[in-house]
């Protein structure tokens, strides 16, 4: 009975460790990044819903920076657009502390910005508070629909090193 325990956590830690299956990626060019003023808070948590196709590809939730505050945009299901690859959102703190962002964006193959592709089935996310690892509430903006967001335009500014 003692042996067959270690074998059943092992099991239960496998299956709830499901892959997704994820939309093909490109990085971010180091064009997309624009300045913003504050870091992003903990990731939210999410009930991913069933895959509603079987070519349906995965793209995670993230935080996006609107209007001067960091708002969620849930994960989804989608069908991948043909000859296009996602460029996940990135957050980088440069040398001197200056804090750039880039959003999650579609693009063609040759890195130029493609339409998303509509949601075929968004996780589920409370609207609850955002703690911090320093035990303080964030402020944030609503949860937002995905395709509702647009990418912020490229800045003529420094860039990081």
């Amino acid at each position: 009975m003692t042996q067959a325990a270690p074998l059943l956590c092992l099991l239960l830690i496998a299956a709830c460790g499901a892959h997704l299956p994820h939309a093909t990626y490109t990085p971010q060019p180091q064009s997309a990044l624009v300045e913003v003023a504050r870091s992003p808070p903990p990731a939210r948590v999410e009930v991913v819903p069933a895959r509603p196709k079987a070519s349906s590809a995965w793209v995670d939730g993230e935080w996006t920076w609107r209007r001067e505050r960091w708002a969620w945009t849930p994960g989804r299901w989608v069908a991948e657009p043909a000859g296009a690859a996602f460029s996940p959102w990135v957050f980088v703190r440069a040398a001197d502390g200056t804090l750039w962002y880039a959003p999650g964006v579609w693009r063609d193959t040759k890195g130029a910005l493609t339409p998303a592709p509509r949601a075929l089935a968004v996780a589920t996310v409370e609207d609850t508070e955002v703690v911090n690892a320093e035990g303080a509430t964030e402020t944030t903006g609503p949860t937002l629909r995905p395709g509702r967001t647009r990418a912020p335009a490229a800045q003529p500014a420094a860039v990081p090193h």
